[in-house]
């Protein structure tokens, strides 16, 4: 409370958990990284989410991963999207609620669905890259599910609009939070007979790739994929494992 009054950014924090006898608040402290404040700077130093992720356990990612989402969830429902009203926090910051009594909606946390396939056809899969990746990174097809649709209609939209691809089937394999900025992803391997790849210009480049191809692209270092905790590098481990070749992991130490 003492901090609190010294430093009002904190009344907007919201409760976590409790675990092990301690209390998790997410605080929003954006704008204050090159010189926060003394009482908050003792605690430690701030560094990016998404590079510290690879070192961090799964107990502490997932609650990093939450206070992430919900950070971002209250800065930009600051307002009300039904009367433009200021809204104020409730229930520990898990409303937010609408300053104008005549209108008084009740905000709640949301969650983004975004689909995210590794498309093969059992031989060779197919992965993609963005512009701004770091040189040789390579991934799965991903993108949000729109407004009415199912998640299997979203990845034959997606697998079409990004490689002009098309898919018979999905197989869902697991999902995971991914807070930049609050979408939930779902991984599938989905199956295609299909071969010519037309890319959009969500895309800089995308092909096919073997199993022996990845495993030389890794050996050789030209070739990068996505950390090993992300649900896209679960998706092509998944499918490589399946192979002759060996796991994955034998080859990702060796380059």
């Amino acid at each position: 409370m003492k901090l609190a009054r010294t430093y009002p950014m904190l009344n907007q924090s919201s409760f976590l958990v409790r675990q092990k006898g301690v209390t998790f608040f997410a605080v929003d402290l954006s704008g204050e990284e090159q010189s926060p404040p003394d009482g908050i700077s003792i605690l430690g130093r701030f560094r990016n989410l998404r590079k510290l992720a690879p070192l961090l356990n799964n107990e502490d990612g997932t609650l990093l991963a939450y206070a992430r989402a919900m950070i971002y969830w209250h800065t930009t429902h600051r307002f009300c999207g039904m009367c433009g009203s200021p809204t104020v926090v409730r229930d520990a910051g898990f409303v937010r609620a609408c300053s104008n009594q005549a209108c008084g909606t009740l905000h709640f946390p949301r969650t983004d669905p975004a689909v995210i396939v590794l498309v093969n056809d059992g031989n060779r899969c197919i992965l993609g890259r963005k512009a701004d990746w770091p040189a040789g990174t390579y991934s799965t097809l991903a993108g949000f599910v729109e407004p009415g649709e199912s998640l299997e209609a979203a990845i034959v939209r997606e697998v079409a609009e990004e490689v002009g691809i098309d898919v018979y089937s999905a197989v869902y394999q697991s999902s995971q939070p991914w807070p930049f900025p609050r979408s939930l992803m779902l991984g599938f391997l989905a199956q295609t007979t299909g071969d010519d790849i037309r890319v959009n210009d969500e895309l800089e480049y995308a092909r096919w790739y073997s199993r022996d191809e990845i495993a030389r692209g890794l050996i050789e270092v030209r070739l990068r994929l996505p950390d090993g905790l992300t649900i896209a590098h679960h998706l092509i481990e998944s499918w490589f494992d399946e192979g002759d070749l060996g796991p994955l992991s034998d080859f990702e130490r060796s380059g």
